[in-house]
């Protein structure tokens, strides 16, 4: 897990969306995207559930904020 990750998914389970997780974070959209999704990857969970533009909390995702916090 890098640091660059854990900051993007924080970013965007406090924004509620990757858009606005960008703009915190200052990086592009795909960036954080592709940051967040390699999380899941190596963690083998979803973080999120997708909904449009938003992103929801999974179980998963809440227990991981949690342990950061």
């Amino acid at each position: 897990m890098e640091i660059q990750q854990m900051r993007s998914f924080l970013a965007v389970a406090s924004g509620g969306g990757y858009s606005r997780a960008a703009e915190m974070v200052h990086r592009t959209q795909p960036a954080v995207t592709a940051s967040v999704k390699a999380l899941e990857r190596e963690l083998g969970i979803a973080l999120f559930e997708r909904r449009g533009r938003r992103a929801a909390l999974t179980p998963a995702g809440e227990a991981l904020v949690a342990e950061a916090g």
